[in-house]
């Protein structure tokens, strides 16, 4: 019996989806992360700290980061892309070693507290959409 390999893995269909996604992904990425990135490397008071450069160093970041990880597996992939990234921030934001850390693990920490705040917000409004479904509540 022949066997055909022309569509065994995935159709062209099923790749243009899955580059359309990444794409959607990398766009969600940067809006929301590099605002993160962007709010702190204002508050440390980086020389090109702009929404935009936040935008581009997340966008960047998550690229080389796949690229990297592809190519290099493992923990050393990790690091290598741990230092790939502060080199983003350093380069995108015009600072040192050191205020690229800060800055990294400050938009950490402003994500943790934005998240936390967010799903405050949202725990308040089930509790009261749910005061009146639930008997003695």
């Amino acid at each position: 019996m022949v066997q055909s390999y022309i569509f065994t893995s995935t159709s062209f269909v099923e790749s243009a989806l899955d580059i359309i996604g990444f794409l959607i992904h990398l766009i969600v990425l940067g809006i929301v992360l590099g605002l993160f990135v962007w709010l702190a490397a204002k508050a440390l008071g980086a020389p090109k700290a702009t929404y935009y450069h936040g935008i581009i160093t997340v966008i960047s970041a998550v690229i080389l980061g796949d690229i990297i990880s592809y190519l290099i597996p493992g923990w050393f992939g990790t690091i290598v892309e741990l230092v790939v990234v502060l080199l983003l921030i350093k380069h995108f934001f015009g600072v040192g070693w050191l205020k690229a850390v800060v800055i990294a693990i400050l938009a950490v920490i402003i994500a943790i507290i934005i998240t936390a705040l967010l799903a405050l917000i949202g725990f308040a409004f089930l509790g009261s959409a749910l005061k009146g479904l639930i008997p003695g509540y």
